[in-house]
This record gives C-alpha cells, structure tokens and sequence, in this order.
C-alpha cells in the first residue's frame, strides 16, 4: 500500500491513510494523546481547563483503549486464520462470513477483498439451481475484486482474478483484456493471463493475435504440460487462420 502511494500522485484515499498514520504516531504514551485530541475538540482551541480534563481522561482510559486495539487486532488475525481455513477447504460460503469480519475489521487490506473475490466466485458455480443467488454471487465477486485493485491498482491476482471472472463467468471478455494488459506490463511472462488472452483473443475470431499470446507462452520456456496445452492450442488457432476467408 505504501509503495503504491508512492509512485503515483497523492491520491484521496493515500492522503487519508497517511494523515491517519501520522494521528496513529502521536499516540505512543500519554502525552503523545494530548495534540491529538485536541482537534477533536469543538470549537477550536481548547481552554486550559479542558485540557485537564482530557489528561484526567487519558490517565483513565488509555489502557483500556490499548487493550481493545489490541483484541480486536487478535480478533481479526482469528477472522483471517478461519477464513483461509475454509478456503483450503472448498468451504467458499463459510468463508465468505469470514471474511466479512476480517474486512470489518482491516477494511483496506486488498488480499481480504481478493479472497473475496475468489470465495464469491467459487460460491456462484454451486448455486445452479438458483440464479437469482448466482448472480448476487458473482457481482459480489466483481465488487471485491474492484475493491482490492482500487486499494492496491498493481495487484496481480486481483487483476488477473477479476479478467478471469469477466472472461468467464460473466460474459464480458472485452473488459477482461485491459486487465489482463496491466498484468502481463508488470509479469510480461504470466502464462495463466497468456492463456487467457489467447483463449479471448481466438474466441473473438483474432487468430494473429492469439498465435501471438501462444508464441510468447512457448517463448517462455514453460513447463512440459503447459508447452503441449499452448503447442494444442496453437495447432487450432492456425487450423481456424488458414481456414478463414
């Protein structure tokens, strides 16, 4: 997140989380609580009687305040732990729940919102017999992805994770390349985002272009199950240039 601050222009969202820290960095002893509260205060500066009742009021609280910081971070490390947990496990709608509590609780950790994004996905493909609930699902999957890539725009899985699920799942493969362009500037050897482009690319009748993705794919020296799959692929995608008009 910091680094992502830091190569492009202070966004509203940096700016907040950097005036954040900095609110967080006075607050490292009970002195260090004084400024702080202090702009909370209405009315302006405040007089030197309410300072004193705001010293009173640090002496009394600051350790209950420290010790509800710090279960809650326990509690949200408990939320991860089981949401992973379920995730392993195939267990995509518990996981969810999950993570809902872990996101209220670190709401701008991208990584949260992609295994959201995963979950959500992965919760759709069991809801066949239901379509309303399918679709809920999969624009749930597609709201967190965005999330995370707004949160972190360089985020790979994200990226690649929401191009797979617009390719896909949700029958917009036009959205999904510039996407998987982002992805493939910052890993220009990403075989998965490759394959998919290619798969795009062919789908689309653009055969030069996914011969393209299938040269760069065998061009990277792929393992041997991956080669025969882009080798396959090419052999169908040259079938269909030669027979096209």
């Amino acid at each position: 997140m910091k680094a992502a601050c830091s190569r492009r222009p202070l966004s509203i969202a940096c700016a907040s989380a950097l005036a954040l820290a900095s609110l967080a960095g006075c607050r490292r002893s009970g002195a260090g609580w004084i400024e702080p509260l202090k702009t909370l205060e209405p009315g302006g500066t405040p007089s030197n009687a309410a300072i004193e009742e705001l010293r009173k009021g640090i002496d009394r609280y600051q350790a209950e305040v420290d010790r509800k910081v710090s279960a809650a971070q326990n509690l949200g490390v408990y939320w991860k732990m089981l949401a992973l947990k379920y995730v392993d496990n195939g267990m995509f709608v518990l996981a969810l729940d999950a993570l809902d509590e872990a996101v209220a609780v670190y709401p701008e950790n991208p990584i949260l919102f992609q295994y959201m994004g995963v979950s959500a996905a992965r919760a759709a493909k069991g809801r066949v017999a239901d379509a309303a609930e399918q679709a809920r699902l999969l624009a749930r999957a597609e709201a967190a992805y965005r999330r995370a890539i707004f949160l972190d725009p360089t985020y790979v899985n994200a990226l690649y994770g929401l191009s797979v699920l617009l390719a896909l799942e949700l029958d917009r493969p036009a959205d999904a390349e510039p996407l998987l362009a982002t992805v493939l500037e910052r890993e220009p050897k990403n075989l998965d985002a490759l394959f998919l482009l290619g798969r795009i690319a062919y789908a689309g009748g653009r055969y030069e272009d996914a011969v393209d993705c299938y040269d760069r794919i065998l061009a990277a020296r792929p393992p041997e199950k991956l080669r025969d799959q882009a080798e396959q692929n090419m052999r169908q995608v040259k079938g269909a240039l030669y027979e096209a008009p």
